[in-house]
């Protein structure tokens, strides 16, 4: 049987102009399928990123590895199409999207814009002139959460930071863990809190599944006013939330744990050492909120789980410094203690 384009690659084809559109669906759904982001510029060549390699095509629809004068190449018209299209035609409706720099459309996929920004006061209120667009291709994939749930939920709930450089998968693996924790992974009901700020996790449109009965959705919060919510109203066991970076989210997830609920969290860093370098999530290592950090590997090793570090082992021995706890590396199939 031959392969079929899967449906989240169809929800972006339908974003785009006819023209993009029908080169896109004349090439093999194999390649398409392993597509993981869309990069178009005006007056450029399109360029098509895969996990393993990236590509162009050119003007008869053929996939090539080297530029030449024979590339597909985007117009401004068409640019202004997209943003337009996924805007719901409604792009001032849209205009704290824009100030942020980016748009999440139905699926849960994330449309960053690259343009002139418009400022007030010293502060950025909006993107004109956009010229660029990276399209993130949100994908679901079976047993994304499955390496994670067994290192580290096992034996109950824990507070757990997904730390991984960008497209390392980390929000695929938070939306798998948060359905498999509410689904009884740990063999009891658990009440789940997802704050979803960007409507990537769980969209209300319900183009992702959702039909977990002890999953409450919070869209649309910022992360630390969806947090003290949570917390105050719903009454959680554990809290779900993607890309946690200022001092306002470290605080309501330090008050969160102080209150007795867990969480599971994720942040960008492609090291331990650059994770421990963030000043504004300091705190967080400084009192030993997370239970554990797994890094997530990029490329070939999206989402798969690359370092471990279980924070506070070995503090006396350390002097507690969290950068020299507990550091597990691969060895194989096996992880192993860094010195064993």
């Amino acid at each position: 049987m031959d392969e079929q384009i899967k449906k989240e690659v169809l929800q972006i084809v339908a974003l785009l102009p006819k023209r993009i559109r029908e080169l896109l669906l004349n090439l093999p759904p194999n390649l398409l399928n392993t597509l993981t982001e869309l990069r178009l510029r005006a007056n450029g060549p399109m360029l098509m990123v895969s996990p393993t390699r990236s590509f162009y095509i050119t003007v008869g629809g053929k996939p090539t590895y080297m530029p030449s004068e024979h590339l597909f190449y985007i117009t401004q018209h068409e640019i202004q199409d997209i943003v337009t299209h996924a805007c719901g035609y409604s792009v001032h409706s849209h205009q704290e999207d824009f100030k942020n720099g980016y748009l999440t459309v139905t699926g849960g996929h994330r449309i960053g814009l690259c343009g002139t920004a418009v400022t007030e006061n010293g502060q950025t209120v909006g993107i004109r002139e956009i010229s660029a667009l990276n399209i993130r291709i949100a994908k679901e994939i079976p047993h994304a959460a499955e390496e994670t749930l067994r290192i580290c939920f096992q034996s109950g709930l824990q507070n757990l930071l997904l730390v991984g450089a960008p497209m390392s998968g980390k929000t695929t693996v938070l939306r798998a863990l948060a359905k498999e924790i509410s689904s009884g992974y740990i063999g009891t009901p658990v009440k789940c809190a997802v704050i979803d700020e960007r409507g990537e996790l769980f969209p209300s449109d319900g183009s992702v599944q959702n039909n977990q009965c002890t999953m409450d959705v919070l869209s649309g919060y910022s992360k630390s006013d969806g947090i003290s919510l949570a917390v105050r109203a719903l009454s959680p066991d554990i809290i779900f939330c993607d890309e946690i970076g200022s001092r306002e989210d470290v605080n309501a997830i330090t008050e969160g744990v102080r209150c007795g609920v867990h969480f599971v969290a994720t942040a960008h860093a492609n090291t331990s050492q650059a994770l421990y370098q963030r000043q504004k999530l300091k705190p967080l290592f400084a009192d030993r909120v997370f239970d554990t950090l797994l890094f997530l590997g990029t490329k070939e090793r999206v989402g798969k789980v690359t370092e471990i570090i279980k924070a506070g082992e070995d503090d006396a021995e350390n002097g507690g410094n969290p950068a020299d706890s507990g550091i597990l590396h691969m060895d194989g199939n096996l992880f192993v203690r860094a010195g064993a």
